[in-house]
């Protein structure tokens, strides 16, 4: 069985047992105004597919020692592979606006997002194809939350990006299948839709270079996880990298 066969029968099983959402109290936040002209989205990851990330780092002090320099904050809440828990985002809201990444296959998923108080929500193209895709994209949109629309090729880019409506993609420098990260791969789809789509750029950001070619070619921002996890004092850096490159494009 490979990852993504294992992931969607990990969700089934979630889904099975999972309460229904809380009523939402929290305000909800244009997650894309939020990142402003390009901004850095940090993530809180306590681990991923190849192993523990970082385990002694809470999420709350995470969050407030990031703040002053992220435009807004990703919340895994897969719990199998990324050590996950919805209850990550209401944590994370009062600093900065919510995206949940997991492995969304159901509407459920969605109205959990909505509930816990999250802004975005991660749909993975290559997860769910197309037509599930653009179903889960409209009914966030009609919650009122951005669908984050994941690709990791320039095909799905180029189709995701001809939806129209409040989305936005999520260029993956890494390949869902082999799990390997490309950035120059992400720069290449990135360039292809320069102008057509907003997007992020994401995995494997560890440098302010790397943040300065992404902001350079127009996107809203990238997400940084595990570099961040690891050494959170690195946003300074890309913070400055990403405010001396909207200088000066």
């Amino acid at each position: 069985m490979d990852f993504l066969a294992q992931v969607k029968k990990a969700v089934e099983l979630r889904l099975a047992t999972e309460p229904s959402p809380p009523a939402r109290s929290l305000p909800l936040v244009d997650f894309s105004k939020a990142l402003g002209e390009f901004g850095i989205i940090a993530e809180y990851k306590r681990a991923s597919p190849r192993g523990v990330v970082r385990l002694d780092m809470q999420p709350w002090a995470y969050f407030a020692m990031l703040q002053p320099y992220a435009a807004a904050f990703s919340v895994l809440t897969e719990p199998f592979w990324f050590l996950g828990d919805y209850r990550f985002i209401p944590m994370a809201k009062p600093f900065k606006p919510v995206l949940m990444k997991d492995f969304v296959l159901d509407k459920r998923q969605i109205e959990i997002a909505y509930g816990y108080g999250a802004d975005a929500v991660l749909i993975i193209y290559r997860l769910v194809g197309r037509e599930k895709a653009m179903e889960l994209a409209e009914y966030a949109q009609r919650l009122g939350l951005t669908p984050v629309v994941e690709v990791d090729n320039l095909q799905d880019a180029k189709e995701a990006a001809t939806w129209g409506g409040k989305i936005m993609l999520g260029i993956n420098s890494r390949d869902l299948a082999t799990l390997e990260v490309s950035f120059h791969k992400a720069i290449e789809i990135a360039k292809a839709l320069r102008g057509d789509v907003d997007f992020i750029i994401e995995s494997g950001i560890s440098k302010p270079e790397e943040v300065e070619k992404a902001c350079m070619l127009y996107a809203k921002g990238v997400l940084v996880g595990t570099a961040l996890m690891k050494n959170p004092a690195l946003i300074k850096e890309l913070r400055h990298a990403a405010e001396s490159c909207v200088s000066r494009r």
